[in-house]
């Protein structure tokens, strides 16, 4: 699947910030995760993801953070 050029939502362009979003989170370590099991997880603490959200410019809208989130790169498993 391809990541969709417009955000469904608010039709914010994604397209041309999910290659920036996806350098920005691979040099930031790969360490964390999104779902680490930990049961209370601090929300004001900042982590790799809400770093590249405002370097790339979408950390105001959920809807735009949820496609770069749960986005799967279909055609490498292919």
């Amino acid at each position: 699947m391809i990541i969709p050029i417009r955000c469904f939502t608010c039709n914010r362009v994604l397209a041309s910030k999910y290659e920036k979003y996806l350098e920005i989170v691979s040099a930031g370590g790969g360490i964390e995760n999104i779902i680490d099991g930990n049961p209370d997880p601090s929300l004001l603490e900042s982590n790799i993801y809400q770093e590249a959200f405002r370097a790339i410019g979408i950390d105001d809208r959920y809807c735009c953070k949820r496609h770069c989130l749960s986005h799967v790169e279909l055609i490498k498993k292919i």
